[in-house]
Parts: C-alpha cells; structure tokens; sequence
C-alpha cells in the first residue's frame, strides 16, 4: 500500500514536559519510528502501525508511560501478527492480536509503576491504527482520537472514553457543551489502569485518498473540527498540513502537549470514493468484557488529574 505521511509533536506554550509520543511500524522488524525523524515508509503484508499516546503522572512519567505504552504495542503486534501475517491470514487474528497488544501495553506501563516510586499513578492514552489488506483498523484508550478526511468531510473514527462523551451519549450534554466542560479532560480508561481495560475496536474501508488524522487532544482539544477540515480541504501536503495544525492549536492557547500523524493515502490500487456516502466505520466486538460501573467509577476517579 503506497502513503504519505507525516508526523509532529510539540509541547505547547504551558507545559514544561512533552508528554505525548507518536510512533509508526510496518511491523516487518524494522526498528519503529518512535519520536523520530520520518524515512520511507511502505505498509507491506503484514500492514502499517500507526499510534498516538498521551502521557500523565506528573514529572518525567507521563512521557515515560506513552513511550513504554507505544513501544510494548509494537512489539506485541510484530511478534504475533507481523510475523505470521500472510496475504490470506484471518481478519479475526489481526483484532485478536490488536487488542491483546493494547492489554500488553497497559501491564508494561502499570509494571513500570510499581517498580519505580516516582512514577507511581502514571498512565497514558493510546489511539492506535493498523493499515492492512485495504482496511484501517482502530483501537482505542481515552482521548486521543483518529479521524477520517475523505471527499471534503471529517469523520471521527474513535469514540472517545470521557466522562463528558459519556453524558453526550446520555443527552445530558451538547457536544458543544462538552468542549468547554470543566471535566472535559475526566478519561474513564488510560494505560496504566490496575483495572481491565475494554478495548474498542474500528473497521474502516479505505478509499484512494483517503487522510487518516490520529491526534492527542492538545490539538482537537484547541482547534475545532470545523477548522481541522478547513486546514486539510486546503489540500496542502501532510508536513504542511501538520505545521499549520500545530499553529492553529499554538493560537488557540497551546495549553497542553501537541501530537499528530497524518497518512495520504494514494496506492493506485484502492477503488476511489463512491459518490458522496458516508464512510461506513464499523465497531468490532470487544472480546474483554472489562469492568463494570464501579470499575467504570474507579478510573473516573484515578485519573481526574490529568
């Protein structure tokens, strides 16, 4: 599958950490790309890794947690689907494998946790994609989010794991509401949780052209969506279009951490868009159960300070 890419990360204008990483992996065995400058990049058979994480804990842990969180995703997705992915593998061995590399990244981070006293509480988001076999595949802890622009329209692919998401979903919110709400930042599940995690799982067609957005919320928390879309039907390249992105949060006041990868999707071989439909993203079944509303009530709690 051919692409372009880009990726960024900046601290923002209030904090004195970047807490956010990024990382990228054709899960072929060649090292990932963690915070680093880009190189060519091709997803191959087995597909292309693409993830957000945004650290917290305070001091140097949160940028620990979303790098020991990224990392331990790639390794697991390598060592059990990269390295038997085959052209006729299973779509049903790629979730199996994208959920238990997310519950692997969450025991890495909580390990870390309890060995070292300083970064005890840590956590981290992670919004992870896997390009593979013409499909974008999503999983997803938090809010960090991964978007969809195809045609002229952005499309939010993940759901975010907020306590004001959940009030939308109830009516007791606006999602206007919900942008300027005091515990907007209130995640219901991070990497580093003791608790079981239930992992969301997305399936998307991909189309000729087709722009994949995953972003922490330094960035969709400043710049609306409606100005996210302008900046990307302006049709720049992903570096320009990151720049300005970036510039866009800097101006909205920049008070968190600033990360983003954005593919262009353009192998010849996809079909292209049919007419004006809306992209179908479909929710795979959670094969974790996770907790229940008191565990759901535990982690309100336990990450309330972000």
């Amino acid at each position: 599958m051919l692409l372009d890419y880009a990726a960024i990360t900046h601290p923002g204008k209030v904090r004195r950490n970047n807490e956010d990483a990024y990382l990228l992996s054709a899960l072929d065995g060649e090292e990932p790309i963690l915070n680093g400058p880009s190189r060519p990049l091709k997803a191959g058979v087995p597909g292309l890794l693409v993830a957000v994480a945004d650290g917290m804990g305070g001091a140097a842990a949160g940028e620990v947690a979303s790098r020991e969180g990224l990392a331990a995703v790639a390794v697991h997705l390598f060592g059990h689907w990269g390295r038997v992915a085959t052209v006729r593998t299973e779509e049903s061995q790629l979730l199996t494998a994208l959920e238990a590399a997310v519950v692997q990244a969450s025991d890495a981070v909580l390990r870390y946790s309890d060995d070292d006293r300083t970064a005890r509480g840590m956590g981290s988001t992670l919004t992870a994609l896997v390009l593979w076999n013409g499909h974008a595949y999503a999983a997803q802890i938090g809010d960090s989010r991964a978007y969809l622009h195809r045609q002229g329209q952005l499309h939010q692919i993940t759901d975010d794991q907020t306590l004001v998401n959940d009030l939308v979903v109830q009516g007791a919110l606006t999602r206007e509401e919900a942008r300027t709400h005091p515990q907007r930042n209130m995640i219901t599940q991070a990497l580093g949780s003791p608790q079981p995690l239930r992992v969301p799982l997305y399936r998307l067609e991909l189309r000729r052209g087709d722009r994949l957005l995953c972003c922490s919320d330094g960035l969709h928390g400043e710049v609306p969506d409606a100005s996210i879309l302008d900046i990307l039907n302006a049709d720049p390249t992903p570096r320009q279009a990151l720049d300005r992105l970036v510039e866009a949060a800097l101006a909205h006041g920049g008070r968190d951490n600033i990360t983003a990868v954005l593919l262009h999707v353009t192998d010849p071989l996809l079909p292209l868009p049919e007419g004006q439909a809306a992209p179908v993203v479909q929710r795979m079944a959670c094969r974790n159960a996770g907790p229940g509303p008191l565990g759901r009530l535990f982690r309100l709690f336990q990450w309330r300070g972000r």
